[in-house]
């Protein structure tokens, strides 16, 4: 308990511990006194109860009128009351999900986190545990917390209440009188105490299945999306099959999980749903002594039931929580592994020390198991060189130029890096999504002169779309691979890196178009450092020096 104790406040200090968190703190305020409210108005109708089923026992038809207008007044009042604590607790949840998605998005984006989480695969469906958990995570939260706060507020008052009533038994036992105040008020403590106590008996194995659950659903939405991502590669392999075997596999974890669930959640229903219909008719039962004593009037009899049905309901809010609770304990184990895992990602290397140009010495790579790719790498690039890495297939000339660009962390020694900034080409470029003029301008904001975007496009080959630039399409599935990596080049004429590594980026394009696109980048990026990492060698005219390194690498025998 504590240690979950830990992670709640671990999760929530950022939005509940900070400079403004005042307002969050005076809105839950407010939403537990429109709760108090709700507890006051059951009270006023509980005392109502006993005086109308008096009046309906006396046959008193005018009084009968006068109570049922004012029970009218205060379900008035109450639906009011209910309604805005409804949509201030929403309010609660919306800024507080905005908050903590905001929070985790930032340091999952931080320090190329989000790269290094995706190739070692310790964590499982990140855009789950940012969308889902966070919000199961604040719902169930905040709906308990004012749940349980306003429910305390409930036992106490009707506690009181039931107390007054119950009066004061006696009866002897084993021929000792004993006495006992407030005996309906134990009566309801020992029935709620024995159902909370088998209720988790029965139920705590719903905390893992519902980890389970969260995850195979994960699986099951990240395979789809794929299939959607990937669909023009899975029609030209026609592999439609072996992508419905998958996605039975995928799906058949959720039925398993569904079935395990099912079944433990059935045998927890017969014990609560039995539990909760024999409640309504226990206060009848512990209070007929009174009534058939005359102690105690229909109404007084009415109100008891009442009295004892808040208390009872109180008492057994852990018992009707219990699922949401085992939900938001899943919930916030995901959470906790996500955060975790983004600690654990961010590098801790330093950036590389700034000098007059790219200078490596003693530098080292690994795969991210600790596998040897290269040892010892040394070269050095003059400020607006052209260079070109060469080795065999496998030797690691593109984790090489990850490395030096910042992303990989998996390296020992360092390296010396220009000035300026740098920007990398790989062979399989990323669109995203917006106007064409967006995915151009990116990963800058859009770039407002509409017609140096048009000259760029024209000049690399991609006049023909000038048309379409603020127009929204799904370009991924719109443009061919060459016509990918030409929009990368002209991306690189727009942000006019200092250094610009290339990785097989013209890979797509034919031998004329490749020319092409290497002059175009000699032409407009003069000054520019360019360091590729190509297979092509009709291209080797254009680099002033080829760098060999194979002399770096592993032995094919010992080579991840």
């Amino acid at each position: 308990m504590k240690k979950k104790l830990t992670l709640l406040w671990e999760l929530s200090v950022s939005f509940w511990g900070g400079r403004k968190s005042w307002r969050a703190w005076a809105l839950l305020a407010l939403i537990v006194a429109l709760g108090g409210s709700i507890v006051w108005l059951n009270v006023l109708i509980n005392n109502w109860s006993k005086s109308f089923y008096d009046a309906l026992g006396n046959f008193d038809g005018t009084l009968i009128y006068s109570l049922v207008k004012e029970y009218c007044v205060y379900i008035l009042i109450y639906i009011g009351v209910f309604v805005y604590q409804d949509w201030f607790t929403k309010l609660l949840i919306i800024r507080w999900r905005e908050s903590l998605t905001a929070e985790l998005v930032e340091s999952w984006l931080a320090k190329q986190a989000f790269y290094r989480m995706a190739l070692s695969g310790k964590v499982d469906n990140p855009d789950q545990r940012i969308a889902e958990d966070i919000n199961y995570f604040v719902d169930k939260t905040v709906s308990l917390s004012v749940s349980f706060l306003i429910t305390s507020a409930q036992l106490f008052s009707f506690v009181v209440i039931l107390w007054n009533l119950s009066g004061v038994q006696r009866f002897s036992l084993f021929g000792h009188e004993m006495v006992i105040h407030g005996y309906l008020v134990w009566v309801a403590v020992g029935y709620t105490l024995i159902g909370s106590l088998v209720t988790h008996l029965i139920g705590k194995r719903l905390h893992g299945l519902n980890f389970q659950k969260q995850r195979a659903e994960a699986d099951f939405r990240a395979s789809l999306l794929r299939k959607h991502d990937n669909a023009e590669q899975i029609a030209l392999y026609q592999g439609e099959p072996w992508e419905k075997r998958q996605l039975r596999h995928a799906f058949s974890a959720i039925t398993q999980n569904w079935r395990a669930l099912m079944d433990r959640e059935r045998n927890l229903g017969f014990f609560t749903t039995g539990y909760s219909r024999v409640s309504l008719i226990v206060p009848v039962f512990a209070a007929l002594p009174l009534f058939m004593a005359k102690t105690v009037t229909l109404g007084g009899l009415m109100q008891i039931r009442s009295a004892f049905g808040q208390v009872h309901g109180a008492l057994s809010w852990f018992i009707r929580v219990y699922k949401a609770l085992v939900e938001l304990s899943a919930s916030m184990q995901r959470l906790e592994q996500f955060k975790q895992a983004i600690a654990e990602s961010q590098s801790p290397h330093q950036p590389a020390p700034i000098g007059e140009s790219l200078h490596v010495a003693g530098l080292s790579l690994t795969t991210p198991d600790g596998a040897g790719l290269m040892e010892g790498i040394a070269f050095h690039c003059p400020p607006g060189s052209w260079n070109k890495l060469s080795g065999r297939s496998g030797l690691g000339k593109s984790t090489l130029l990850r490395t030096l660009n910042g992303v990989w962390p998996w390296f020992a020694g360092s390296w010396e890096q220009p000035r300026g900034n740098a920007m990398l080409l790989p062979q399989k470029s990323y669109l995203g999504y917006g106007t064409l003029a967006e995915i151009l301008s990116y990963p800058r904001q859009r770039e407002p002169d509409t017609q140096r975007l048009a000259d760029i496009l024209d000049k690399t080959g991609l006049g023909a779309w000038t048309a379409l630039l603020d127009t929204q399409l799904n370009w991924e599935q719109v443009f061919s691979g060459g016509q990918k990596q030409r929009l990368a080049f002209a991306r690189a004429i727009l942000m006019a890196p200092d250094v610009l590594y290339l990785d097989e980026a013209t890979s797509s394009l034919d031998a004329d178009a490749t020319q092409q696109m290497l002059q175009l980048l000699r032409h407009e990026l003069p000054h520019t450092t360019v360091v590729a990492v190509s297979h092509q060698r009709e291209i080797d005219h254009h680099f002033s020096q080829h760098i060999d390194l194979n002399a770096f690498g592993h032995s094919p025998a010992v080579q991840a």
